[in-house]
């Protein structure tokens, strides 16, 4: 089982904008803990950029007792980014408003850097866990994480569910066994856990782990037997000839250019829900309308295997498109990284020179593996964004954790994203966004 390397035990919020003194530009000024139960003391990090035409030297000095510091020795070369981490150990509870002030060669004023919050508690093993830049060797306390889950109703366990374990923007993603239990090392700290099963209602919380609290029980409700929807495609048609008339009318040959969509669709289990494939389908329908003669689509699929299912077929055969989307039904695992990279050779091969190129990836943001190919992943996007591929992402459901990498994604690789929260959502804006992609 893998481990869960974690180096924030608590959340905290930036709350200003960055700084820029002197061309050294500072990308927070104030971290807020708001009230903390359980306190262990964390490495707070600063990227500092210079942006001047010489090298600038953060200054060594005396900070408080409460206070560790530490920053790039030898200093930040022009055009090039370090970071400052401080370590703040509040000595008792309650409310707490400090600062300290940072020197630096490029300025003779200081900048500084601001703390509040307020201490509930400390945790019971605060002093042994804290971080220390004077002992970075220090072995930190691990332990067992015990999760089951079970149906609400029922309390039958539920086996081969997707749980995602998340601490700031690190998670780890995982499949409970046949007797619906997960069993993860890791270390003290407060956790994000969304937990998932076909045909139940996902659920999302937080929750606090030591060695004496250190298991959780889950419990799953059910969805009601109305998850299938049985959508006839005489009535897709109708709806697509009314729905997106006022949309075609404008979408002229004049103003935008032509499209290749590379839709890359997660067909897993977990798209299983009202609220991810049906909602897609739906989304999809009223896009299909939007689209000329001109314009191209091709449909791959991935859960356990890749599929592709349509190849670059014009905007024009839309009963064929129809077919195959009406044809979507959602089983097996998330395996995507194949799927990317076959998506990326299609739109390769069927590249529209002077047209828009793009891959949207419709998700439910449960990318099995995405956690530890998230670097890779961002620079192959970014790589054929350079080259006129861009990236776009449609997420479905509640994972929050994989909505927000997904987001991140689609930034590098020059597309847009869109969180599809309900059927207006994908007749309006997605419709939008294709268009805004596509102005001349």
């Amino acid at each position: 089982m893998k481990y869960i390397f974690f180096f924030l035990l608590f959340f905290s919020f930036r709350l200003s904008a960055q700084v820029n003194q002197r061309g050294l530009i500072f990308s927070t000024t104030e971290f807020n803990y708001g009230k903390v139960e359980n306190w262990i003391s964390r490495i707070d990090s600063i990227k500092v950029t210079n942006t001047t035409t010489e090298k600038v030297f953060i200054l060594k000095q005396h900070y408080p007792s409460d206070f560790e510091v530490r920053f790039p020795i030898g200093g930040i070369e022009s055009g090039e980014s370090g970071f400052v981490e401080i370590i703040f150990n509040p000595k008792k509870k309650g409310k707490f408003k400090r600062s300290i002030a940072l020197y630096h060669t490029a300025s003779f004023d200081s900048v500084s850097i601001k703390f509040k919050g307020e201490v509930l508690s400390f945790d019971p093993y605060a002093m042994q866990e804290c971080p220390s830049f004077s002992a970075p060797q220090k072995k930190r306390t691990e332990f067992d994480i015990d999760i089951l889950l079970i149906d609400s109703l029922t309390q039958k366990p539920l086996a081969n569910s997707f749980v995602e374990i998340a601490k700031g923007d690190q998670y780890v993603q995982y499949k409970t066994d046949e007797n619906g239990q997960l069993k993860v090392k890791s270390f003290i700290g407060l956790f994000v856990i969304y937990a998932d099963h076909p045909d139940y209602n996902s659920k999302e919380f937080v929750r606090y782990f030591n060695p004496q609290n250190n298991s959780v029980i889950i419990t799953l409700l059910p969805v009601k037997n109305e998850t299938v929807i049985e959508i006839k495609k005489e009535d897709v048609l109708e709806t697509i000839t009314k729905d997106t008339l006022k949309y075609y009318s404008t979408f002229s040959s004049e103003t935008y250019k032509e499209n290749h969509f590379v839709f890359l669709i997660d067909v897993s289990q977990s798209m299983n829900t009202l609220d991810r494939l049906p909602l897609l389908k739906k989304s999809m329908y009223s896009l299909v309308g939007l689209m000329r003669v001109e314009d191209k689509i091709t449909v791959v699929t991935y859960a356990d295997n890749v599929h592709i299912l349509l190849t670059s077929v014009s905007g024009l055969e839309k009963e064929k498109i129809l077919n195959v989307i009406d044809g979507l039904t959602a089983k097996g695992n998330t395996e995507g990284a194949y799927a990317i990279e076959e998506s990326y050779a299609i739109a390769q091969q069927h590249f529209i020179v002077g047209g828009v190129n793009q891959i949207i990836l419709a998700t439910d943001g449960g990318f099995t593996g995405l956690a530890e190919s998230k670097i890779k992943l961002q620079k192959l996007v970014k790589k054929r964004a350079k080259k006129g591929i861009c990236f776009s992402v449609l997420t479905f459901g509640n994972n929050k954790t994989g909505k927000k990498v997904m987001e991140e994604i689609s930034v590098d690789g020059g597309g847009f994203y869109l969180f599809m929260e309900d059927e207006k959502t994908g007749k309006e804006k997605l419709i939008e966004k294709v268009k805004k992609m596509s102005k001349k």
